[in-house]
């Protein structure tokens, strides 16, 4: 009877563990991409090119990390019950999301050193496209387990 309450508290603390885990993982991301958010905005308004810079750096450092964490599966995923998709499942498709945003990034950021004349119409889609994951991770942490 101890035992078993011993065994019940240690799974409860594994999953507590789990979900702080996935907790810092994506608030670290998001923080990543509200500072890149708010640096090309910045830089627009001011007009100073440098910040728009940051900004794309930011989502690539994101991005980086989206790598990492996929690479050396960071995110243990449990088996599916119920029909019910694993609030893992869908933190690695944002991960998988992220690196591949973050490969577009690179290509707004070549675009840009080239000078490319619609270099400015790929950062706008960067822009949305990092609004989107912005919005997407937000709906992640806001599920329940």
């Amino acid at each position: 009877m101890i035992g078993e309450k011993i065994n019940n508290f240690a799974r409860l603390n594994f999953i507590g563990m789990i979900s702080n885990s996935l907790l810092t993982l994506t608030s670290v991301s998001q923080w990543g991409l509200f500072l890149g958010i708010a640096s090309i905005l910045f830089g627009w308004v001011e007009k100073r090119e440098t910040f728009v810079v940051i900004g794309q750096v930011a989502f690539l450092i994101i991005g980086l990390m989206a790598a990492w964490i996929l690479l050396t599966d960071q995110i243990l995923v449990p088996e599916m019950t119920n029909g019910i998709i694993p609030k893992q499942v869908k933190v690695l498709s944002y991960f998988k999301g992220v690196a591949f945003f973050s490969g577009y990034a690179i290509v707004c950021l070549l675009l840009k050193f080239i000078k490319f004349r619609y270099q400015k119409i790929s950062l706008y889609i960067l822009l949305f496209f990092a609004m989107m994951l912005f919005f997407m991770v937000f709906n992640i942490q806001q599920m329940a387990g």
